[in-house]
């Protein structure tokens, strides 16, 4: 009886170191097939670009208040370098408002002419009193009414709807007349855009900083995208944008760079800042649809390039491997040292060590092998889990053009 356990023990044993050299040399053939897929060297325009989504805003999108009417200079009644008494008439208003020196002193400037407006607050002239200090002198300053319809000075706490020029709905011009009120005041369009809201109808009591109107540019828009922490520094006013719409699948926008928020916003430990990028030509493009925007960052014409993963990582050293065939038709690979320039998530620029058209070995999808090491042997004894660098994320242009977007550069 022991003889037969000590047989079937045997047995065991030598089937368990069968399979697994049979495994073994399975797993094996999957390393050297993985090894085997190789690509060629690319050469052509390589760009490096920062993306991001966001929607569609109006750039001029502003309520209009009370506080911003005019009153229209009728005249002038001093020059620079004019000396004048407490009291003495400045300028006079159309609707008989005049504004009088506030002390004794010396005219130093004058900034109104007869027909210009002036909203309240708005510096008419600048004066110089006998200590020789310059001092503005402004619309509502020593203000006085020769016309009793107006109910007195201007600047009271509301004024009286006289004229409503507009509705909602229109489109109007900046300086556009909206609203005259019985003061002789007039509201004026501070922007050119659309009326998207009116609040004031002709006899309305308004008060002087409530909201009359609101007004929206639809043909002037912008949109602004979140940039990762990562990326925001390479972004800087001015820059080229290409710009998609989900609305607009086979449509692409041009745009700029306008504003790079100075200040981020944290959401689970990542950090992204506000780009905000204006739409050159917006075509049919709506306020409120979703955008997603690339940032040109940096590109280079007749760049040779290669797939970030066809490069490796020693140490200082960066290389790639090439494929070779000895006379007994059996594959290895040479170990070539490059240098290299731009890159993105796709390619990296090889400045040194290749040629156009070249192949290298880049390693194929780790789930055909023993994928769960997570990485690679590499020659030499070196383990990689990944290659060069770089996210996800690239679209890669047909014709050997460049991806477009995010990356930084590496040398």
């Amino acid at each position: 009886m022991k003889k037969w356990i000590i047989i079937s023990m045997i047995i065991v044993v030598i089937g368990g170191v069968s399979a697994w050299f049979l495994l073994g040399k399975s797993d094996q053939s999957q390393i050297v097939e993985a090894a085997a897929q190789t690509t060629t060297v690319q050469k052509g325009l390589l760009e490096v670009a920062v993306s991001g989504s966001g929607s569609v805003t109006a750039i001029t999108d502003q309520d209009v208040t009370a506080a911003n009417t005019l009153l229209v200079v009728d005249s002038v009644s001093v020059a620079a370098g004019d000396t004048v008494d407490k009291g003495d008439t400045l300028v006079t208003f159309n609707n008989g408002d005049v504004v009088t020196a506030p002390y004794d002193g010396e005219i130093s400037s004058v900034s109104v002419s007869s027909g210009s407006g002036a909203s309240q607050g708005t510096i008419l002239l600048r004066m110089e009193d006998e200590d020789e200090v310059i001092s503005p002198v402004t619309r509502g300053e020593s203000s006085v009414s020769t016309d009793s319809s107006s109910g007195g000075s201007t600047g009271g706490s509301s004024l009286t709807a006289d004229t409503v020029s507009v509705k909602e709905g229109d489109v109007v011009e900046a300086g556009a007349t909206l609203v005259t009120f019985t003061d002789g005041s007039i509201l004026q369009a501070p922007v050119a855009g659309t009326i998207t809201s009116l609040s004031v109808a002709s006899g309305d009591s308004v008060q002087s900083s409530a909201t009359v109107a609101h007004i929206t540019n639809y043909s002037t828009l912008q949109t602004t995208i979140s940039v990762d922490e990562l990326d925001v520094s390479k972004v800087a006013v001015g820059q080229a944008v290409k710009i998609t719409a989900s609305a607009f699948e086979d449509e692409t926008f041009e745009g700029s760079v306008t504003k790079v928020a100075t200040v981020g916003t944290s959401t689970n430990g990542v950090s992204t800042f506000d780009v905000t990028v204006q739409i050159t030509d917006p075509k049919n493009l709506k306020i409120g649809m979703s955008t997603e925007a690339s940032i040109s960052i940096e590109s280079k014409e007749d760049a040779v390039y290669v797939p970030v993963e066809a490069v490796y990582t020693s140490g200082d050293e960066k290389y790639v491997l090439v494929p070779t065939s000895s006379d007994d038709s059996t594959q290895s690979t040479n170990k070539i040292t490059v240098e290299t320039g731009i890159t993105n998530d796709t390619f990296v620029e090889i400045t040194s060590g290749l040629a156009e058209g070249e192949s290298v070995q880049i390693p194929r999808d780790q789930s055909s092998g023993n994928s769960s090491q997570g990485g690679m042997m590499m020659p030499g004894g070196d383990f990689q889990g990944g290659n060069f660098g770089g996210r996800s994320g690239d679209r890669v242009p047909s014709g050997g053009a460049a991806p477009s977007s995010g990356g930084q550069g590496g040398n």
